[in-house]
């Protein structure tokens, strides 16, 4: 693509790599991109939104795997960390270029005392800010590192758990892998009979639509319900259900209602 780009006279500037995508929490391969963008002189920008925060877990510290070779990494405390709506954090291994970019200090005031405060309206399009640090601070203290190691540990187990639960019910499949605390899933209808000799087999929901169309009810009528909350999403083109933990007070006892919820609202479809 790079080399493509260059061919048609455009000049590629950056990549962005994923560790935990939205939808299903899937890590691009970091180390191999940075490689790429090392080679190519490109800026590498990784998006640890929701993923980069399980590297604190011991286990999980593959997927700080090539981040020394980046620009610049964003990670949202406020998505897995348990800090309030919104905290984003971004580093950045070249500040003074963010500052290049951003400040609005006329050349005539540019000396010696530019940098004596910091400054953020100098690093970003913002102006002003709200002052987001306290409530960062606030779970820090209350949970400290091995709290919110703990926490993090436990949303893996109930997304393992829940993933064995879908395994057992053959109207379902997972429809990626689980990682961290996301599981997709997708309802497939109930098992169709064995075809008549001599006929086409057909898919176990009827036509190739119907299978979408049905998840999409599923995760409608649930939500509907006030009993649990689900979102649905799009995984090599087909709608699958997924379930995203995260909530320091979601239990096994909270997750197996909601599977049993989305086993009663399947047998009324």
């Amino acid at each position: 693509m790079i080399a493509q780009d260059r061919q048609e006279g455009f000049l590629p500037l950056a990549v962005v790599a994923t560790v935990g995508t939205t939808s299903s929490a899937s890590v691009d391969p970091i180390p191999e991109i940075a490689k790429i963008c090392q080679e190519e002189k490109m800026w590498l920008h990784i998006d640890g939104a929701y993923g980069g925060a399980f590297a604190m877990v011991p286990e999980y510290k593959w997927v700080s795997k090539g981040w020394e070779m980046a620009d610049s990494i964003v990670i949202n405390p406020h998505k897995t960390l348990f800090v309030p709506l919104d905290f984003s954090v971004l580093y950045v291994r070249d500040l003074e270029r963010l500052r290049r970019v951003f400040t609005l200090v006329p050349e005539v005031l540019r000396g010696d005392t530019i940098e004596g405060e910091k400054n953020y309206m100098d690093y970003g399009i913002q102006l002003g800010r709200r002052f987001r640090a306290l409530k960062a601070w606030v779970i820090w203290r209350s949970l400290g590192r091995v709290g919110i190691v703990s926490r993090l540990r436990e949303q893996i187990r109930l997304a393992h758990v829940l993933a064995d639960w879908i395994k057992t019910d053959n109207r379902f499949e997972l429809t990626a892998p689980v990682s961290m605390g996301v599981v997709c899933f997708r309802f497939l209808g109930a098992a169709a009979p064995s075809p008549r000799p001599g006929t086409a087999a057909r898919g176990r929901a009827g036509s190739t639509d119907r299978p979408d169309q049905l998840n999409s009810e599923l995760v409608e009528q649930i939500n509907a319900s006030g009993r649990a909350y689900l979102t649905q999403t799009k995984l090599r083109g087909r709608t699958v259900m997924r379930i995203g933990l995260g909530n320091v007070l979601t239990t096994e006892e909270h997750l197996h209602k909601a599977w049993e919820l989305i086993r009663e609202t399947a047998d009324a479809v």
